[in-house]
């Protein structure tokens, strides 16, 4: 990114120096140090460059390479003209110095001149300009670049240690990115999976077309649910689950195939992130999939870390982007196993836009402001059923905006960041089975954090010298809910009219003026109503801080973290579903007599009923988590090691996580880490919810002769639901690593492979007994994974036009295993499986078989720049071998008196995709832009293995998106 950069000198930078009371009070908020010795001139310049020392081994090597090395070391920023380091060269450096001494050497002889700008960044001159703000009070540069940030993907951080950790960025974000979606971003990463061949039903619907939610990935063979997302470094995972102890987890659209009430017991729309991500304003994602910090916790999946852009400091800008796309630019394939379309379903039609806006500046010398929006919108149209005449076509749409504000201020106390973040998610969904049911999927979610960072100079304690020592301070508050906001609290089922021997036997005249016989069908029914408001969700609050510094020879971190969370779920009023209506022809009369009022006609009534009852349950939550890390290095070798403790009041487990990573380093460029690690999931709110919840009271009643009473008798099963979590272990996660990585000698490019292996332990798991679902640590799991990376800025080719490129790819293999894919999913030992001669319980075969994994996976990106930066490339490629998979064959044999599904060996085919962005710059001056956009997800239109039903026969292929997006 390109800024405006002065370089000033003279007196009051920051003021005068801060007191040493204010700040041993800013050290010890969260941790108490014996700091007595510390003076006042130990505390008070945050600009101050960092001293500390560290081990380089940077070649000689254009000065450009150079420099993106030592940033890539020591994570400075480094600003410097675009043209400034063209043709020149750096100076080799090796062995242990201060960044600030590194980079000197660095520039040794180069004519390239250096100022300190602050504690971890710096600004390139050339000598002339150096030497000329020497004597005066300032000096305006013209336009730097500052290269501090990750271009396209990087493997890895400063620290050796983290071999599981990718950050991506630049182009690699817009190619990535399916629509606006920042999870996206992480598709076919290695250990990254979403994808599910063995889905026999994986055909789109008209929901699926307008669903803007973020897609759900798993993460190093670990269930959707179970990964730590932040944004901003905030925390926007749900806790009160995402998964439904009665009921189903399919679409809304399947649960009403038969025109049965859809599900009320469940909320549909559940997701794992409170804020839903957009790509509009993502300035970098990390994912850490192994050998995580004891920093992080929450999770047995990975972290997911989102960085957005910051406000400006040097000058007012903004920009403003819209985009569209429509299902007539669309491929679609008929995925039937036969190929044909019997119901002669249409192809689900749609129209998406999205615009975003930013607005950032400075307001004064050291504030500056962010103000971001972006919309997107899709709707989409489908039929009704035949019976119903009125509104025949019904329109649903979609929308999620997602507001964001930044305030952030350099001050002499240190920095200070206000942010808040919102986002306001609506999808509409009209059942085509009834005359007026329809749900709107409503998730608001709202994060906000005031954050303090304080960089302290280097001092002494007891002895022991302390550098670059940071305390990073942050409240934190997060809302969040998903509803089903219906239009009624009163569903009703009717009989409009009912064939015997190809006559009319009963036609109701009641239901005539917007209910139809059906002559396709024996019995017509008509449903009309719905089934009443529920609300989930959660108001959490988290205070944490973190001391970060240098010490002997590594760094050291603290930490610790309270939150307290109020989770609930709620139906605020009482629902009924009248059922199974009687008619008075079927009952031999000519008409009913009503001894009530409730749903009751001369021509016929509700025999069954059920009741929603109206409930508010709460749970609480208290987490205390405490971490501390110690890294340091010894010449060639280097160690990690720390752990962290949690406890919470709710499972009431002390849970110990150990972390450790040891790499050794034999030569240059080249080091080997083996890593073992512990991660622990102890929000598990989601039971402590549905435990609460009054299941549905089941009633019917009788005529005599023709006589309707309003006598109700009680039929099935009352209570609630039996899930708690509470008195169980805490489920975990052991995880083994061996990693290699280094730099390739030929174009000094980044490689690493890595072998994940894990072992889920205490996984929750539910037992069926009688009606109650019982919760256990019966769950289990398994994941192994080899997979190489590599990335690399490339040299540009003599190409005419081009700039820059930039290059990585990945192959993975992987394998899964687990018990039980929900935490509500029984133990399936009623239900069987045959295969190759042998029988299986479900949850045995699936350790066998595993689930949910493509074994080998190859992707690859490509950025690139033309005609100086006014086009931008960025292409991926995924590739996935083919493989053979056990797949249900649709028959069925009886063993040992016991029912069994026949699977066997089905041979999947591979399937290579690519996905293209581009954008082109068509007007620029000074700082005043427009540039055309255009992405294409499958360009070549594939659509891979996964099979489509009769009901949902088309599966998607190509799709495009075009846009555009002014500057200023």
């Amino acid at each position: 990114m390109a800024v405006q950069a002065g370089l000033m000198r003279g007196a009051g930078a920051y003021g005068a120096k801060v007191g040493k009371p204010l700040a041993l009070l800013l050290a010890s908020a969260a941790i108490i140090l014996p700091a007595a010795d510390v003076s006042l001139a130990q505390t008070a310049n945050p600009v101050a460059a960092s001293s500390g020392e560290r081990t380089f081994a940077i070649p000689a090597q254009p000065l450009a390479s150079a420099i993106k090395a030592f940033i890539r070391a020591t994570g400075w920023q480094v600003g410097y003209p675009s043209a400034l380091l063209q043709n020149k060269s750096s100076a080799g450096i090796s062995g242990r110095m201060s960044p600030e001494a590194a980079l000197r050497a660095m520039l040794a002889g180069s004519g390239v001149g250096l100022r300190i700008t602050g504690p971890e960044t710096a600004t390139l001159t050339d000598d002339a300009a150096a030497a000329a703000i020497i004597g005066e009070d300032s000096t305006v540069l013209g336009t730097i670049t500052v290269d501090g940030t990750v271009k396209g993907v990087y493997l890895g951080t400063d620290s050796v240690s983290d071999t599981g950790t990718t950050t991506i960025s630049a182009g690699q974000i817009v190619a990535r990115s399916a629509g606006n979606d920042a999870n996206d971003v992480l598709r076919n990463l290695p250990n990254v999976q979403y994808q599910n061949d063995i889905d026999d039903d994986a055909g789109v619907s008209d929901q699926d077309v307008i669903d803007l939610k973020p897609r759900e990935v798993s993460i190093a063979g670990a269930r959707v649910y179970e990964n730590n997302f932040i944004l901003e470094g905030m925390p926007i995972n749900t806790v009160t689950g995402t998964e439904e102890a009665y009921g189903t987890a399919k679409e809304l659209d399947e649960l009403t195939a038969s025109g049965s009430s859809p599900a009320p017991e469940r909320i549909f729309g559940l997701h794992s992130q409170s804020v839903y991500v957009p790509t509009d304003f993502l300035e970098s994602a990390t994912i850490i999939d192994s050998n995580a910090s004891a920093a992080y916790g929450n999770f047995q999946g990975g972290v997911v870390s989102y960085k957005m852009q910051d406000a400006a400091t040097d000058r007012w800008k903004g920009n403003v982007s819209s985009d569209f796309t429509t299902s007539r630019w669309t491929g679609y394939h008929i995925g039937t196993e036969d190929g044909l379309n019997p119901n002669e379903v249409a192809t689900p039609d749609y129209l998406k836009r999205r615009h975003a806006i930013t607005l950032t500046g400075p307001i004064t010398d050291n504030i500056s402001i962010m103000g971001q929006f972006s919309r997107q919108t899709a709707s989409t149209q489908k039929d009704k059923t035949y019976q119903y005449t009125e509104k025949r076509r019904v329109e649903e749409e979609s929308r999620n905006d997602f507001y964001r504000a930044q305030i952030k201020a350099d001050t002499d106390l240190g920095d200070f960041t206000l942010e808040g973040v919102y986002t306001d998610y609506s999808q509409v969904w009209e059942n085509s089975q009834w005359r007026n049911m329809q749900v709107d999927q409503v998730a608001r979610g709202l994060n906000a954090k005031l954050q303090h960072d304080y960089a302290f100079e280097d001092f002494t304690i007891g002895g022991l010298a302390l550098s670059k020592v940071k305390l990073n301070s942050k409240l934190t508050y997060g809302s969040s809910s998903t509803a089903n906001d219906m239009n009624g609290n009163v569903a009703r089922n009717y009989t409009q009219a009912i064939y015997k021997n190809k006559a009319i036997f009963f036609e109701s005249t009641e239901l005539s003026d917007w209910c139809r016989t059906n002559p396709a069908i024996t019995t017509t029914y008509c449903y009309d109503g719905a089934t009443g408001d529920k609300e989930q969700g959660q108001d959490q609050l988290t205070w944490s801080q973190e001391l970060t510094g240098e010490v002997l020879r590594g760094k050291f971190k603290l930490g610790g973290e309270y939150s307290y969370t109020d989770a609930y779920r709620r139906r605020p009023e009482e629902a009924i579903y009248y059922g199974s209506s009687t008619t008075n022809k079927t009952a031999g009369v000519s008409g009913f007599i009503c001894n009530t009022s409730e749903e009751c006609s001369l021509e016929q009534y509700a025999s069954t009923k059920a009741v929603y009852s109206a409930f508010d349950t709460h749970a609480y939550l208290n987490q205390f988590a405490a971490y501390a890390e110690l890294e340091q290095t010894w010449d060639w070798f280097n160690l990690r090691a720390g752990a962290r403790v949690t406890y919470d009041d709710y499972m009431r487990n002390l849970d110990i996580a150990p972390r450790v990573v040891a790499t050794v380093t034999p030569w240059e460029d080249f080091s080997i880490s083996v890593g073992a690690n512990r991660y622990y999931n102890a929000q598990s709110l989601a039971f402590a919810l549905r435990d609460r919840q009054p299941r549905t009271l089941s009633y019917k009643r009788q005529h005599n002769g023709a006589t309707v009473d309003d006598t109700w008798t009680a039929v099935g099963q009352t209570g609630l639901f039996s899930s708690s979590a509470s008195g169980l272990d805490t489920p975990y996660t052991d995880e083994l690593t061996i990693g290699l990585q280094g730099i390739e000698p030929l174009l000094g490019g980044q490689w690493r492979v890595r072998f994940t292996d894990r072992s889920s332990k205490d996984q929750f798991a539910s037992v069926k007994t009688g009606v109650n679902y019982e919760l256990t640590n019966d769950g289990s799991g398994g994941y192994q994974s080899v997979a190489g990376e590599y990335s690399k800025e490339l040299k540009a080719p003599p190409v005419p036009g081009l700039d820059a490129l930039l290059f990585n790819a990945s192959a993975t293999w992987s394998k899964r295993k687990v018990s039980n894919n929900s935490y509500y999913e029984d133990s399936f030992e009623d239900e069987y499986i045959y295969y190759k001669g042998q029988s299986y319980t479900r949850a045995g075969f699936s350790v066998v078989t595993g689930n949910m994994d493509i074994p080998v996976r190859l992707q690859a990106g490509l950025s690139s720049s033309w005609l100086d930066e006014t086009l931008k490339v960025d292409v991926t490629a995924n590739y996935n071998l083919g493989y053979t998979a056990a797949l249900y064959t649709d028959e069925n044999v009886t063993i040992d008196g016991k029912q069994h599904e026949i699977y066997d060996d089905f041979d999947f085919k591979s399937l290579l995709t690519f996905n293209l962005a581009a954008s082109y710059e068509v007007y620029k001056k000074d700082d005043v832009g427009l540039s055309f956009n255009l992405r294409v997800d499958n360009v070549f239109d594939q659509v891979g293995n996964a099979n489509a039903s009769v009901t949902r026969p088309w599966l998607l292929g190509r799709t495009l998106w075009v846009g555009a997006k002014a500057s200023f």
